[in-house]
């Protein structure tokens, strides 16, 4: 077992372009963002866990009127992708024209990628595969 899921140590892996999600050693569920039980059967034993980076898009928005700390980025999507392994996670989805939705069409392949905002941030971040 690892340490304790945290979203900081989450955040920083995404800083650090090293995107992992938790693992359930009891059923192999993998958790993302990290959790302190197992969605799938409760457990509390868990372990960090790579990811293959794969996934596909399965919600979207586009964000025109964001906080203050991120009014200078807008527009931009955030999405909703299923990765390979079976969680859900939210993230920035690049490489397509957050002015032109409609062309963006669900269930798309998707692989990881980061974004690098205006506000310092770095985002987990997805685009078409």
């Amino acid at each position: 077992m690892s340490e304790k899921p945290t979203i900081e140590v989450y955040k920083k892996n995404i800083e650090d372009g090293n995107f992992k999600a938790y693992k359930c050693v009891g059923c192999g569920c993998i958790i993302a963002p990290p959790s302190g039980t197992c969605y799938g059967c409760g457990g509390t034993k868990m372990e960090w866990a790579k990811v293959s980076g794969k996934g596909n898009l399965v919600s979207f928005t586009v964000i025109h009127i964001a906080p203050d700390e991120f009014q200078e980025e807008t527009p931009y999507y955030v999405a909703i992708v299923e990765l390979e392994e079976g969680t859900r996670v939210s993230a920035r989805l690049l490489g397509v024209d957050p002015l032109k939705p409609k062309e963006v069409k669900l269930g798309i392949p998707l692989k990881l990628d980061y974004e690098k905002g205006k506000s310092g941030h770095t985002y987990l971040a997805f685009r078409p595969a």
